[in-house]
């Protein structure tokens, strides 16, 4: 999600708050599904590829417990002693601040030290980045080009003043459908199967508006579909993960309830989490056990969460207008939203007996604009994480603010 929202992208806030009213009357027809059937709401070719944590998690309990069951050895690394260990890798949301997270990702690869993930979550930026972060080293080099290569123009086009008035965001994102249709084809999504078949998880989180809840997608599930949709669906969840309420246009998702057709409407993933983890759904240790009962060596489980963007105070005069007001409300906000998700897959992790580990853009790195989607300084962005990875990444084991007695 982004953190930081430009100028560009709102023209000025002050102006929108104004039209808002306007521009309620604009509203755009569509089939809602029916609230009191949308728990029937199903996709015809698919099945098990999604799951909400807050009200029924049993389904990702059942998908996570045959990631084990089904697992190869290269679901983890086996080590000189004979223990086992388990990675997990979390990527968050944070716009054009993936920039940092992408270069720590391919500098870990660079440093030999990359361990190979059992399984990948990512939310709004972590969505476009997850995908090629579970591929492996084979794709860092699209990750570092979606990522130093792309301005504003290669994300969004920001609508006219007088579009407002009927449109349901600030901003077309048919350049980012762009974009994450160039990466991502049916050859990456055979990969992606492949992977999920060794028992290894790929996991994105969107919003559904309707429902408001937040939505899990087994993206190795959608991968591993024979339907001709498979691709559509894949990249529409990606580009939904990143849809940012307001300043981009929501995502719409087909569903069909008793026969009939009707959509649903999905938006960023960071609106109810900027980071997860699996393990808050499932006894880690339970299932791994029981996954391989005649194992009886030690198993070491360890999360890396990669925070794209800051978790300490950026002190500065806030001028005193709306638009300046607001912006730093919100920016704030968000901030503390990913901190809080910090705690809370700290405390998951301490339950499940998983080592926590999180890196975040530190307070030593100089930002040179507040703009969104500025091409130089997400190459900054990228080298400045790149080299904190060749240098040794200095993981934090507590979230920020925490100090265990």
């Amino acid at each position: 999600m982004i953190t930081s929202l430009g100028r560009a992208a709102f023209h000025t806030t002050a102006l929108f708050v104004c039209m808002l009213a306007l521009a309620a009357c604009g509203t755009i027809l569509r089939q809602a599904a029916p609230v009191a059937l949308a728990e029937k709401a199903s996709m015809v070719g698919f099945s098990e590829i999604r799951f909400y944590p807050l009200t029924d998690p049993a389904p990702a309990r059942k998908m996570l417990e045959t990631a084990f069951f089904t697992e190869t050895p290269e679901s983890y690394e086996e080590l000189p002693d004979g223990s086992r260990v388990y990675s997990y890798l979390s990527v968050s949301g944070g716009g054009s601040d993936g920039a940092f997270g992408a270069g720590l990702i391919n500098g870990w690869t660079e440093a030999g030290s990359r361990p190979h993930f059992k399984v990948v979550t990512g939310v709004s930026t972590g969505a476009l980045i997850a995908p090629f972060a579970f591929l492996g080293p084979e794709y860092d080099a699209v990750l570092k080009k979606s990522y130093t290569t792309v301005d504003a123009s290669a994300i969004f086009i920001v609508r006219s003043l007088l579009s407002i008035l009927w449109a349901e965001s600030l901003t077309d994102t048919a350049p980012l459908k762009s974009m994450v249709a160039s990466y991502i084809d049916e050859k990456v999504l055979d990969a992606i199967a492949k992977e999920h078949a060794k028992g290894r998880r790929l996991l994105v989180a969107t919003s559904n508006l309707d429902a408001e809840q937040p939505v899990i997608w087994d993206m190795g599930a959608i991968a591993s579909s024979k339907d001709k949709k498979r691709l559509d669906l894949f990249r529409t969840i990606m580009v939904a993960s990143a849809s940012i309420p307001m300043v981009f246009p929501p995502a719409m998702i087909n569903v069909d309830i008793d026969g009939n057709p009707y959509d649903e409407m999905h938006v960023d993933g960071g609106v109810f989490l900027q980071s997860f983890s699996i393990a808050s759904v499932l006894d880690l240790d339970r299932a791994i056990a029981e996954a391989h009962p005649d194992f009886k060596g030690k198993v070491v489980q360890r999360l890396y969460v990669i925070r794209n963007g800051r978790v300490t105070p950026e002190p500065r005069a806030v001028d005193r207008s709306l638009g300046s007001i607001t912006m730093r409300a919100i920016g704030t906000m968000l901030k503390m939203s990913g901190v809080n998700d910090l705690y809370r897959l700290y405390l998951s992790s301490l339950h499940d007996n998983v080592e926590f580990r999180f890196i975040a853009i530190p307070p030593e790195f100089e930002t040179k604009t507040s703009e969104q989607f500025v091409e130089e300084e997400m190459i900054r962005q990228y080298d400045f994480g790149r080299e904190m990875a060749l240098s040794g990444i200095p993981w934090r084991t507590t979230p920020p603010g925490y100090t265990p007695e």
